[in-house]
């Protein structure tokens, strides 16, 4: 017996995830200022002597910036799709949510060494990545709920399978 699949139900569009929509936006938004870190506080300064870290410290940057950009716009995507929750899309939503809790266990543990006139930007750095880890949490639970059904199918008589 064969197994066709039967044709597709129209379904109404579904309306996008916003808040999967703001954490790939705040993600790729974070990925954006990461590429001008370098420039903007200065990196290269202190390591002229040796051109090889200088170099390294740039492109480890730049390498992370890129992953996060796309990690954001991946999440962007996803908020559109109807098939968002499939096991891709789950392990998307886990490794990049998976980051943001990283950072944010890593801010707890070592906190970044600020002027204290730049003091309370360690607290927004440390709320940014709560959010942020919230919001994916959050998506990743509402996908859980959302189990995506088989295809529908019906046998064919007849017909060798």
């Amino acid at each position: 017996m064969t197994v066709l699949p039967l044709p597709a139900r129209a379904e109404p569009p579904r309306a996008p995830d916003l808040g999967l929509a703001a954490a790939g936006v705040l993600t790729a938004g974070m990925a954006l200022y990461h590429f001008g870190l370098p420039f903007l506080w200065g990196w290269g300064k202190a390591l002229t002597p040796w051109p090889m870290l200088h170099w390294a410290l740039f492109m480890l940057n730049a390498s992370f910036s890129y992953l996060l950009l796309a990690g954001g716009a991946a999440t962007v995507a996803l908020a559109f799709r109807r098939d968002a929750r499939d096991r891709t899309g789950r392990w998307v939503l886990l490794a990049i949510g998976g980051y943001w809790v990283f950072n944010l266990l890593y801010q707890l543990v070592s906190p970044m060494p600020m002027p204290p006139r730049l003091a309370a930007l360690r607290w927004g750095l440390f709320g940014f990545a709560a959010a942020m880890a919230w919001l994916y949490g959050a998506a990743v639970v509402r996908g859980a709920g959302r189990a995506q059904a088989p295809p529908r199918s019906v046998p064919v008589l007849g017909r060798p399978g």
